[in-house]
């Protein structure tokens, strides 16, 4: 069997329901799988964390803090809470996201594009600082204990910040902290009859559209097996066909190389259990 791919679940399933209904043979393999992931951070109360970083850092994170304090005082809400500190940070961040747009989606005129790019770094460079903004403010917020609404009190007098770090230089400051974060999530494999891919090029447009990367390696695997269900004259041993299971195909000067040499044993099998091929130890003979 060909492993197409790992994927969550309800993706794996969806593939292989395009699959099936172009009459391949498909197995789905369901397992666990894990991820872990070790994250270094700088933690104390701001006072403390002022000594431990470049003071453009430093300002640039009690810039941050300003902001929030502000709308919070101004009566922030959890519903209007991210808009509100947004505009605080950047009071142009819609107009600046509705101007990268447009450079990215191709809609202005050369002219106008060519005028716009030289802003574009500018651009992406106050969104990018916004985005960080509101991650630290969550982090913030979480590490706190803080509740958009309700009462602050004098929590934000001198918070607790947890900041990236550099696991190399920070390593012995007496402020360094890691998060360990153990992932366990379902995922699946999808497997296809290699001989089931010579009916890659009927697959219907939208999977060729949603998977187009599954859809290209299909195609490719049904190329090698519709060249090996071509007859060879007499007998041919495993190395020889081996040999044929490496191939180039030219288009316009474009080439494609085609190389399945080490799965020969694996695409043998599955010609024989097809009914193309009889292997007989070490020799190999078309059936027709």
């Amino acid at each position: 069997m060909f492993k197409l791919g790992e994927y969550y679940e309800d993706v794996a399933r969806d593939i292989a329901d395009y699959l099936k209904d172009a009459g391949m043979k498909v197995d789905i393999r369901t397992f666990t799988a894990s991820r872990l992931e070790l994250f270094d951070y700088l933690e104390g109360r701001m006072s403390e964390i002022k000594g431990e970083i470049e003071e453009k850092q430093y300002e640039r994170y009690a810039r941050y803090l300003d902001a929030l304090r502000k709308i919070l005082a101004e009566g922030a809400t959890a519903e209007d809470f991210r808009e509100r500190l947004q505009l605080e940070l950047d009071p142009q961040v819609n107009e600046k996201r509705k101007q990268f747009c447009e450079i990215l989606e191709g809609s202005l005129s050369q002219e106008e594009r060519e005028a716009k790019m030289q802003n574009s770094s500018e651009i992406m460079a106050d969104l990018l600082d916004v985005s960080n903004a509101e991650s630290f403010i969550n982090a913030v917020l979480e590490r706190n204990e803080i509740q958009i609404g309700e009462a602050v009190g004098n929590r934000l007098d001198d918070p607790i910040l947890r900041i990236f770090a550099d696991p190399e230089e920070d390593e012995e400051n007496r402020l360094a902290r890691t998060t360990t974060v153990f992932t366990v999530e379902p995922r699946a494999e999808v497997y296809v009859d290699e001989f089931s891919a010579i009916l890659s090029e009927e697959m219907d447009e939208e999977f060729e559209d949603e998977y187009h990367d599954e859809y290209m390696l299909l195609v490719f695997l049904g190329k090698l097996i519709s060249d090996l269900t071509e007859p060879s004259p007499g007998k041919m041993d495993m190395k020889a066909f081996s040999e044929r299971c490496e191939f180039q195909m030219e288009k316009n000067g474009d080439l494609l190389e085609i190389d399945g040499s080490r799965a020969a044993g694996e695409l043998a099998r599955s010609l024989e259990k097809n009914g193309i091929i009889k292997v007989k130890g070490d020799s190999i003979k078309w059936k027709r």
